[in-house]
C-alpha cells in the first residue's frame, strides 16, 4: 500500500498493492463504464429508486462521476475553495474536528471516501455507489468501510496524526 498525489499539497490516494491503479482512477474508469454499472445496478436491483430506469441511473451515475472529477480539480485550482467544500465526516454526528477523520464526499448515488489528515488536505480510500442507507448493511460499502479503517490504522501506525507528520512520512518513503 503506498500513497500518491492527485492535487499537490491537498489531495492524495492510496495505491493499493494488488491493483493497477490507485483508488481514484480505479473508481473513475468503473464509473465511467457501462458495462461495470449495469451488472452492479442487476446484482443491487433491490436497492435501486422505484421509478427509475437502468439507462437513465447509469448515464446519471457517468454523469455524477465525471462532476466529482471536475469538483475536485475545481477545488485544487481556485485558492479560494477548499476541500472541506467536498468532503464531510462520515460520522453525521460528528461536529468537532477529530484527528484522522473519516470523511465523505458524494455526488448523488457515488461517494468517494478519504481520511482528513489537516485542513484541506485528505488522502482518498476508495468510494462505492451507495444506494441504501447505511454502509453496513450491504457487502460492497462495508468493503469501503473497511479499507478506510484499515488505511487510518495504517497512518497511525506510521505515527500520522497531522500535515506535519504527513508530509514527514511521506519524505521518508
Amino acid at each position: 500500500m503506498k500513497i500518491v498525489t492527485i492535487f499537490e499539497d491537498q489531495l492524495f490516494v492510496f495505491h493499493y498493492k494488488d491493483e493497477e491503479e490507485n483508488e481514484f482512477r480505479r473508481l473513475l474508469k468503473q464509473w465511467n463504464d457501462t458495462t461495470y454499472l449495469y451488472q452492479f445496478i442487476i446484482q443491487n436491483k433491490i436497492d435501486i429508486p422505484k421509478g427509475v430506469s437502468i439507462q437513465n441511473l447509469i448515464s446519471e451515475l457517468i454523469e455524477n462521476a465525471n462532476d466529482i472529477d471536475d469538483i475536485l480539480y475545481e477545488i485544487s485550482t481556485n485558492t479560494k475553495k477548499i476541500l472541506e467544500e467536498f468532503f464531510k465526516p462520515l460520522d453525521n454526528q460528528e461536529y468537532r474536528i477529530v484527528e484522522l477523520s473519516k470523511q465523505k464526499g458524494r455526488k448523488n448515488y457515488l461517494r468517494l471516501y478519504a481520511i482528513r489528515i489537516d485542513e484541506n488536505c485528505f488522502i482518498l480510500t476508495g468510494g462505492t455507489i451507495k444506494f441504501h442507507h447505511l454502509n453496513k448493511d450491504r457487502w460492497h460499502t462495508q468493503k469501503e468501510m473497511d479499507k478506510i479503517n484499515k488505511c487510518r490504522d495504517f497512518l497511525k501506525d506510521n505515527s500520522v496524526f497531522d500535515a506535519d507528520s504527513y508530509y514527514e512520512f511521506i519524505n521518508e518513503q
